[in-house]
């Protein structure tokens, strides 16, 4: 973790000495991360699609032998081989990008280490928000109400852009599974908006932006191919 923590760390130096902003700083260590991750997003959202297309012969199955566990899983085991689909297959990549999330995330927790590798260095984002301060103390510390608006923006904004990343994820669907994500597509906003509130604001930033390049991932990954006209190649 502390190898990858350097590593992220000496990229967002080099970022804010490129910009001389911390903010776009940030913004460009995001997309950098999104990018090297892009493989394993892709092949999880693969497996997802994989996962939603057999979910209908899935759910016969499991009623048809839901007094039968040991037929249950044979019979799963088969379908699953059958369509080249592996249950965990959209868990495992995420797995392997946690290492990374993680390290991100300690290096916008520590400040100090942008204080100590760059004289003068200023925290501030386009000049306007104080990103190493929390949204309690740029409230605290601010006069006039646009010090108390322009500090909730990234916060809010994180918190739908994970809402909207949710609903796109499970649109179209009608499984169960779908079904019981309503909840999360609730709390998971919920949560990230305490963060936002809670932590520094740099971390809000990070979440934001990578939300909305996941949107756009999604988007082009997920859109329903075009009707092509029959006699016509496609």
């Amino acid at each position: 973790m502390d190898f990858l923590k350097n590593i992220f760390a000496q990229v967002l130096i080099f970022f804010y000495n490129f910009t001389a902003d911390y903010g776009l700083a940030i913004i460009l260590l995001t997309i950098l991360v999104r990018l090297v991750t892009l493989p394993l997003s892709i092949k999880q959202v693969k497996s997802t699609q994989a996962m939603q297309k057999i979910a209908p012969e899935q759910k016969k199955l499991q009623e048809k032998y839901k007094d039968n566990p040991d037929k249950l899983n044979k019979e799963l085991a088969e379908l699953f081989r059958a369509n080249k689909v592996s249950p965990f297959g959209g868990c495992l990549p995420l797995l392997i990008q946690l290492p990374v999330i993680l390290a991100v995330y300690a290096v916008l927790r520590n400040p100090q280490i942008m204080y100590d590798s760059i004289p003068g260095f200023n925290s501030s984002f386009l000049g306007i928000i104080d990103l190493n301060k929390s949204f309690a103390e740029l409230i605290k510390g601010g006069t006039g109400i646009a010090s108390y608006i322009i500090p909730a923006i990234i916060p809010v904004l994180s918190a739908l852009t994970t809402y909207f990343q949710s609903k796109q994820m499970t649109a179209g669907q009608a499984t169960p599974a779908a079904g019981g994500m309503g909840t999360m597509n609730l709390l998971m906003p919920l949560m990230i908006l305490f963060i936002g509130y809670s932590l520094p604001q740099g971390l809000p930033l990070y979440w934001l932006v990578g939300n909305l390049f996941q949107m756009g991932q999604n988007y082009f990954l997920t859109r329903p191919e075009l009707d092509v006209p029959e006699g016509e190649d496609k």
